[in-house]
């Protein structure tokens, strides 16, 4: 049996026997963390992370690894999506498409057998940082493609799919650090912070319904911002789809804790011109996550199932960027709010993703 010391002047470990021990190795805790992190370096596993607000990157302090049994923080999931490109080189590229507010990186993650016929899809997380459910869903999702890609069937795989795990970087570490619930980005306003709703910063819509769909008020909860596409994150969502070559088909962002797949409109009562195709593909969708957990989602327009909302991307997707599947999903759960269980997230992306594979299957027969 032996005991461990850690000198951080040598760099070495030294084991002492501990004859009334039952272990093989006792490491003390004062020194666990800190050989842990050493032995992970060595193995190559420790990434720094992502910019700190004042731009500068630090190194990691803990060792955490991405899996969907807890909440991870920015660094993680930016980590995970590091090493499916380089695990699987051929499908996964990872790309930034732009910086936030605080200057750290907006990372999309592309997943595609770069087959020209390919339709786009678009999947988005984290545009309110506090509903962390969607962030774990999105990997969840990213994690099975990825990894199962010359399995999947055809509808999965005649896609070109986008993937940005934390749209709002900045918020999202934020919720980890500071306030748990803090939606909006870390926007300045007359000097203090008090960001912006990125959810009405979009141009379709934006500030048509006064206060009602979102606010002028810069403490609001829902702060549209000075204008359209003020923020970068926005702009970074605009351009990354307005820039491509081919169009893209499907938009889905999602969020919490409504238990809802909504479809345009937000920002006006009269039904889009695709309204029973949209109900039709979100039926499917709601009928794939019954079938999978027995939760019952609803189904229908912003505005008659939520409240009038302004700005929204999904309105501007639909509308402006012409992708005729713009969708939100509103993920679990009503009974916990924002603070779903842990133990609940493998679920959420089982449900999810029987849902989008349905969705891929109807939509391929447009």
């Amino acid at each position: 049996m032996y005991s461990t010391q850690f000198d951080p002047r040598l760099n070495k470990i030294h084991a002492q026997r501990c004859p009334q021990s039952r272990y093989d190795v006792v490491i003390k805790s004062a020194c666990f963390d800190q050989l842990l992190e050493q032995m992970m370096q060595r193995c190559g596993y420790l990434r720094p992370t992502d910019l700190s607000p004042t731009g500068i990157e630090a190194p990691v302090n803990t060792v955490t690894f991405m899996d969907w049994k807890k909440y991870h923080k920015l660094s993680v999931v930016n980590g995970f999506i590091d090493d499916l490109e380089k695990d699987y080189p051929a499908i996964c590229t990872v790309s930034v498409i732009g910086k936030s507010v605080e200057g750290r990186n907006i990372k999309m993650l592309k997943i595609s057998n770069s087959d020209a016929g390919n339709s786009p899809v678009w999947i988005d997380a984290g545009i309110h940082s506090r509903e962390w459910i969607s962030i774990a869903v999105v990997t969840y999702i990213a994690n099975i493609i990825a990894k199962n890609f010359n399995n999947l069937p055809k509808s999965i795989t005649n896609k070109d799919w986008h993937f940005v795990p934390v749209l709002n970087p900045d918020g999202y570490e934020y919720t980890h650090t500071h306030e748990r619930m803090w939606r909006k980005n870390r926007a300045m306003h007359e000097g203090k912070c008090v960001g912006v709703d990125l959810n009405r910063n979009f141009s379709c819509g934006w500030g048509v319904d006064g206060d009602q769909g979102s606010s002028a008020s810069p403490h609001s909860a829902f702060y549209r911002g000075p204008a359209p596409f003020s923020e970068p994150e926005t702009v970074a969502v605009r351009d990354t789809i307005m820039g491509s070559r081919t169009p893209f088909k499907v938009f889905l962002s999602l969020h919490s804790y409504f238990e809802l797949i909504i479809f345009p409109w937000g920002h006006k009562a009269e039904a889009c011109p695709d309204y029973l195709q949209l109900l039709e593909g979100g039926a499917v969708m709601a009928r794939a996550i019954y079938e999978s957990s027995g939760l019952i989602y609803k189904v229908g327009s912003t505005k008659d199932l939520t409240y009038s909302a302004c700005g929204t991307s999904t309105d501007w997707s639909y509308t402006i960027a012409n992708i005729p599947f713009s969708y939100m999903i509103e993920l679990r759960s009503k009974k916990h709010k924002f603070r779903l269980p842990r133990t609940q997230i493998i679920e959420t992306g089982k449900e999810i993703w029987n849902a989008v594979g349905k969705l891929m299957e109807f939509v391929d027969q447009y």
